[in-house]
């Protein structure tokens, strides 16, 4: 038997009684007219959503894939490659050119990849300090990271772990100076 909540969707047909059961769609087929809903607002899936509810965001794109609708594809042209090489050199981030090309973050991810595009070192920021900014720029020059130019000193990780509130033994600096060929001067300002 049913109980009291159960018997208020009870519908009775004679002397059987059943429950009623919601509309369920048995059929995973897709009608015509729904092929047309899909095909006419490809790929404004939020809008085919709304006009199809009872098909599910999947099911709209795998159906659109059966029918060959796809996203639009970008087709790269020679001014917005050598924009893109242009804004690497400059060190733009990769969001900035996309949103500048009007493209997706991913696609310019990779086309950089597809043309082998990396962007290059930058030079070290300035530090205020004068001598270890002397110090870094000559490594960046000559193309040695700070792990490189710790390891030809032999100053364990001086220079990987500086920064202007640690100090530095001048005999590192005077090691540093000496191994890229340089000279430790002393200039003293005129009172």
């Amino acid at each position: 038997m049913y109980t009291p909540a159960e018997s208020r969707h009870a519908i009775t047909n004679g002397a059987s009684s059943y429950r009623a059961r919601p509309l369920v769609r048995r059929s995973k087929d897709w009608t015509l007219k729904e092929h047309e809903i899909v095909v006419s607002h490809w790929p404004d899936v939020a809008t085919i959503q709304q006009l199809l509810p009872h098909r599910t965001i999947h099911a709209i794109r795998s159906f659109a894939t059966k029918c060959n609708l796809r996203k639009p594809i970008h087709h790269w042209t020679s001014e917005q490659t050598a924009l893109l090489k242009r804004r690497v050199r400059e060190f733009v981030s990769q969001k900035e050119i996309a949103r500048e090309l009007g493209l997706s973050p991913l696609q310019v991810t990779n086309r950089l990849r597809y043309l082998g595009i990396t962007y290059g070192r930058r030079p070290p920021p300035s530090t205020g300090n004068r001598l270890m900014d002397d110090i870094l720029r000559r490594a960046f020059d000559l193309n040695m990271t700070r792990a490189e130019l710790d390891e030809a000193c032999g100053s364990g990780q001086q220079f990987q772990r500086w920064s202007p509130a640690r100090r530095i033994a001048l005999k590192h600096i005077r090691k540093a100076v000496e191994m890229m060929e340089g000279e430790l001067t002393i200039e003293w300002s005129e009172l």
